[in-house]
C-alpha cells in the first residue's frame, strides 16, 4: 500500500492521525465501500470545476451528487466539470495514478468547497483516496475537517436518497425534470446535441482494425500484428477464445488458435472494435446504464442478434457477424453522453432508478437534452462504420422502420425485446414487433428459441461483459 510521496509528505506533516486500508484497484469508491463494509457517506469524492478564473475542488460523500445551483451563487461564478481526461490529469501531474483523486486542496493549492454532511458525526472515520490507486486513508471526521481548515465548508450536495425521494414523490412531468435537471447540472451546458461541437477521434488501434475488417481477404496474421503490440488485447482474444460458448474443447494456446480455429477472423475484429472503440470513453461503472450495465446489455443483445440473423431466408442476404456487431454497438451514444456530460449522465441514472416505469426516451429527452441513437448514429457516422451499423444505431428503437438496411435495425429491435424478459432490455415492453417479425419472416416460437439459446450460455456471457467493462475501464 503505497501512498503518493507529497500525498504521504503532506499527511505526516499535518500531524494527525490515519490509517492505510488496502483497496483493490480495480475498485470503484462505491463497490470498495460496499466491499468494506463502509457506508458511502463516510466515503469521500473528489469533483473538479472550472471557469475562466480557474479550477475548483469539491469535496463531498461518495453517494452524494452536487447542487450546482448553490455552488454557483456560493462563489458567485459559472462552474462546469472537468470532462473527459482532464481530471485524470490533474492528479497525475502531482504523481498520482490514473483514476486516483485525493482530496487535500493543501496538496494541490486549489480553492475548495467541502460538504460539511461528511463530518455531521464525529464519531466516525472519513475515508479518502490515498492517490495509489490501492488504498483509503481512514481519519476521525473532527480530524479530517482541520486538515481542510483551508476549505470553505457548507452545504452543497444532497443525498442521492433524498434525491430520489424528490424524484419519485414529483409528478413526472417535463417541467419538473428540466428544472430538477438545472439544479443539478451545470448552469452553462447547453441542452441537446448542440452542446457537442466535436466528436472524439477513433482511437488508432480501432480504425486499424475496422480498416482490416473492410479488406476482403484477411488473415488470422494481420490481427496478431495488431494485437501483439497490447498485451491487454492479445490476453482478450485468448480469453474470448477459451469461453465454453464457442465449444472448442481443445487447448487455446496462442492468438492463432483463438483466432484461426476458435473465434474466426470476423468475430475476433467485431470484439476488438468494439472494445478498442469504447476505451476512448469513461462513464461510470454503476447504474441502469452505468459501464457494468452497458456492456452486459451489449454482448447479451448482440449474442441474440447474431442467433436471429441466422432465422430469415437467404434471400434477405443477412449477415450474422455484422448483425453481432449491430448488436454490440447499438447503444454507444450512452458512452458518449455519459463521457461529455457526466453530471447528466449521473442523474439521468438517478432519475431511471426511481422511475422504471416511464419510457427511457422521456427521460432521456429531458435531463440529456437528446436521446442515445440520436448522437450514437453521429458517431458511427463520423467513425465510418458501415451502414448496416449506422442504421442499426439509428433506428432500433423504431418500430416501423422501412430504411435502408432495415433488417440489422429491426434484428436488434427484436433482440432488444425479447431480452425484456429477462431483465436487460431499455425497451418499454416485451411485445415482438409485428412489422419487424413480418418482414424478416421470423415467428415467435423462432425468437423465444435463440433466446433459449442464449440463456443457455449466461456464465459465458456475463464473464465476457465484465472483461470488456475492465479493458473499457483501463
Amino acid at each position: 500500500m503505497n501512498l503518493p510521496d507529497i500525498v504521504r509528505t503532506h499527511l505526516d506533516q499535518q500531524g494527525f492521525p490515519y490509517r492505510l486500508v488496502s483497496c483493490p484497484s480495480a475498485e470503484t469508491l462505491i463497490q470498495a465501500a460496499e466491499k468494506l463494509d463502509i457506508a458511502t457517506r463516510q466515503v469521500v469524492r473528489v469533483v473538479l470545476l472550472k471557469d475562466d478564473i480557474g479550477l475548483v475542488m469539491v469535496i463531498l460523500p461518495c453517494s452524494y451528487i452536487l447542487d450546482f445551483s448553490i455552488i454557483c451563487q456560493s462563489l458567485r461564478r459559472d462552474l462546469e466539470p472537468l470532462y473527459g481526461t482532464e481530471t485524470h490529469h490533474f492528479f497525475e501531474q502531482y504523481g498520482c495514478k490514473t483514476g486516483s483523486h485525493p482530496p487535500l486542496p493543501g496538496v494541490f493549492a486549489i480553492t475548495t468547497l467541502a460538504d460539511t454532511s461528511l463530518v455531521a458525526d464525529e464519531n466516525k472515520e472519513i475515508y479518502f483516496d490515498g492517490g495509489g490507486g490501492d488504498v483509503l486513508v481512514a481519519m476521525r471526521a473532527p480530524d479530517f475537517r482541520e486538515l481542510l481548515k483551508s476549505a470553505r465548508w457548507g452545504h452543497f450536495a444532497v443525498s442521492t436518497e433524498d434525491l430520489d425521494s424528490l424524484i419519485g414523490q414529483q409528478e413526472f412531468t417535463p417541467q419538473n425534470l428540466t428544472s430538477l435537471t438545472r439544479r443539478y447540472t451545470p448552469a452553462k451546458l447547453q441542452e441537446g446535441i448542440e452542446a457537442i461541437t466535436e466528436l472524439p477521434v477513433m482511437p488508432e488501434t480501432a480504425q486499424r482494425i475496422l480498416k482490416l475488417r473492410n479488406h476482403p481477404s484477411v488473415i488470422a496474421q494481420d490481427i496478431i500484428r495488431i494485437v501483439e503490440q497490447d498485451p491487454s488485447l492479445a490476453a482478450q482474444v485468448v480469453y474470448w477464445a477459451r469461453s465454453p460458448l464457442h465449444g472448442h474443447h481443445g487447448a487455446v494456446d496462442s492468438l492463432y488458435t483463438a483466432i484461426d480455429q476458435v473465434l474466426g477472423i470476423e468475430n475476433t475484429l467485431n470484439l476488438l472494435l468494439g472494445s478498442c472503440m469504447s476505451q476512448t470513453f469513461h462513464i461510470p461503472v454503476d447504474g441502469p446504464v452505468g459501464l457494468r450495465a452497458f456492456w452486459q446489455h451489449s454482448i447479451y443483445c448482440a449474442s441474440l442478434t447474431s442467433e436471429l440473423a441466422k432465422l430469415p431466408s437467404e434471400s434477405l442476404n443477412i449477415n450474422p457477424k455484422l448483425a453481432y456487431l449491430c448488436g454490440l454497438l447499438h447503444d454507444f451514444g450512452y458512452l458518449v453522453l455519459g463521457h461529455v456530460f457526466p453530471a447528466h449522465f449521473f442523474l439521468f441514472n438517478r432519475f431511471l432508478a426511481v422511475n422504471q416505469s416511464v419510457p427511457l426516451n422521456i427521460v432521456e429527452r429531458y435531463v440529456l437534452g437528446v436521446e442515445h441513437w440520436h448522437i450514437g448514429a453521429w458517431l458511427m457516422q463520423s467513425w465510418n462504420m458501415p451502414d448496416e451499423v449506422i442504421a442499426a444505431v439509428r433506428w432500433h428503437h423504431n418500430t416501423d422502420c422501412t430504411q435502408p438496411h432495415a433488417e440489422y435495425s429491426n434484428l436488434v429491435l427484436i433482440a432488444n425485446r425479447l431480452l425484456h424478459h429477462v431483465g436487460m432490455s431499455d425497451e418499454p415492453n416485451n411485445r415482438l414487433p409485428a412489422l419487424a417479425m413480418f418482414t424478416l419472416g421470423i415467428t415467435r416460437e423462432q425468437a423465444m428459441e435463440a433466446l433459449a439459446r442464449v440463456q443457455s450460455s449466461i456464465t459465458e456471457l456475463n464473464s465476457l461483459s465484465e472483461v470488456l467493462q475492465l479493458s473499457a475501464k483501463g
